[in-house]
């Protein structure tokens, strides 16, 4: 598989925000949103060929060095490349706890120990609307994460009409689905675009959002290191 690069620091966003992890990041996507701030994984031959062994002993090695169970697979979209079943398969089989970063356009099929999903729903401001499908955030289960990325107000309510929607099918659908609750709900703004404050004053006025129990998050990153860095 193609990897873009593998190393160590903190979790960003998400349930585990602050966190140390691991992070796996594989090269390419079947995407392409305005705002991506990792085009480099997206685009070009900044990647080498690793086997799937080759990246369990990479991850490994972290994990003899300093402890680290959690691990972030990421890209790009790592869910289009032929070998990650397989991967994921061997890093639960190893005790990893996985997080597994993905754009919405794949359903989550794997379920192993250890594992789940932080899915994006990419709303419009970030082209790529039109390829969202609800049936893949129907595949999320109360362990996984459903984050929206906003970069206008037109995409906060995109934000609030998917959940509701998703909300209104697991109430519909509770007899019948193993699949009742609702995944963990992160809303998180599109860096220099909605400001931190218009973004919670929308989200505290928002019934929907509220009773969904969404949070908002920033890249904890971003503010810690240089935005522009990469390997943190």
């Amino acid at each position: 598989m193609k990897v873009c690069e593998i190393f160590k620091s903190i979790e960003g966003e998400g349930i585990r925000m602050g966190q140390a992890a691991v992070f796996v990041r594989l090269h390419g996507c079947n995407l392409r949103c305005y705002y991506c701030d990792s085009m480099y994984a997206v685009e070009g031959s900044d990647f080498k060929q690793m086997s799937v062994g080759e990246v369990l002993a990479a991850v490994e090695a972290y994990r003899t060095e300093s402890g680290v169970k959690r691990v972030t697979l990421t890209g790009g979209e790592p869910l289009i490349h032929e070998s990650v079943g397989e991967l994921l398969t061997k890093f639960s089989e190893a005790g990893f706890e996985v997080n597994i970063e993905t754009n919405g356009t794949v359903p989550c099929k794997w379920r192993l120990p250890g594992l789940f999903y932080t899915m994006d729903w990419k709303c419009k401001s970030s082209g790529m609307s039109a390829q969202m499908k609800m049936e893949n955030i129907a595949t999320l289960g109360e362990n996984d994460v459903l984050k929206f990325v906003v970069g206008s107000f037109e995409d906060l309510q995109e934000a609030e009409n998917v959940v509701a929607q998703l909300s209104q099918t697991r109430d519909a659908c509770a007899s019948l689905s193993s699949i009742t609750k609702m995944p963990h709900i992160f809303i998180s703004p599109v860096w220099g675009k909605l400001t931190n404050e218009q973004i919670v004053n929308w989200m505290v006025g928002s019934e929907v959002m509220t009773q969904n129990n969404a949070r908002f998050q920033i890249q904890l990153h971003k503010i810690v290191w240089n935005p522009e860095m990469r390997g943190v």
